[in-house]
């Protein structure tokens, strides 16, 4: 598993329009291996977001990176109205997840 990190800068007007474009496109992302996808942000909201998403394997997001799903979310007006950093891979070495409590946290679901 591979977790990547990248900071965006969200303007204060774009945030509930981008966390809604987080949303709405779970699923395309899903269907193309995303294990999960979280936003972070400073408290008083001040400074950079953080966006971590994680891969099954550096293949299974390489080939995410490839297609024309991703491409067209990278076209989108949302996507072009903030300022999306590098990303940075990096490989899980070990860790745990209480799934089961994530499961039931409302936004998670």
């Amino acid at each position: 598993m591979i977790v990547c990190v990248r900071s965006v800068a969200v303007p204060a007007e774009m945030r509930e329009r981008f966390l809604q474009w987080i949303r709405e496109n779970r699923a395309v992302r899903e269907a193309h291996g995303l294990l999960f996808e979280l936003v972070l942000e400073p408290p008083a909201r001040e400074g950079e977001t953080l966006v971590i998403t994680a891969w099954p394997s550096h293949a299974v997001f390489d080939a995410w990176i490839a297609t024309p799903e991703r491409d067209a979310l990278t076209a989108s007006e949302m996507h072009q109205s903030v300022d999306y950093r590098p990303i940075t891979r990096y490989d899980v070495a070990g860790g745990h997840l209480n799934v089961s409590d994530l499961a039931s946290q409302e936004e998670f679901r």
